[in-house]
């Protein structure tokens, strides 16, 4: 397993964060929820504590309804694609669209600071 960066925990300019809304059908919620902390697992187990990624974690939206929010934090590019190619992340992709309400919106961020 690669060991992290030296630096700070918060990353620095070359991390990625990627903030993705999902509306779920609403007969499909629990099996997104049990699916989204499968794969959430398979990072946790996989890919923290390595160059990759920095955090990983999934959120109720709190005014919208069987709306849910995806916080990730990768290193850089190269992490959020090794992330994007594993075998688990090619299967969510697969299945999810099936389970969406409508199409996801995705929110790409560049950090400011720390640099």
């Amino acid at each position: 397993m690669t060991q992290q960066k030296s630096g700070s925990a918060h990353g620095d300019a070359d991390g990625v964060t990627l903030v993705v809304t999902m509306a779920i059908k609403p007969e499909h919620e629990q099996d997104f929820i049990d699916y989204a902390t499968n794969v959430a697992t398979k990072v946790y187990e996989k890919e923290a504590g390595t160059v990759l990624t920095v955090l990983y974690v999934l959120t109720k939206h709190p005014n919208e309804p069987h709306t849910y929010v995806w916080v990730e934090r990768y290193r850089d590019e190269k992490a959020l694609s090794a992330h994007m190619e594993t075998a688990y992340m090619a299967d969510a992709m697969s299945i999810l669209p099936t389970w969406w309400a409508k199409e996801p919106i995705a929110l790409r961020l560049a950090q400011v600071m720390p640099s």
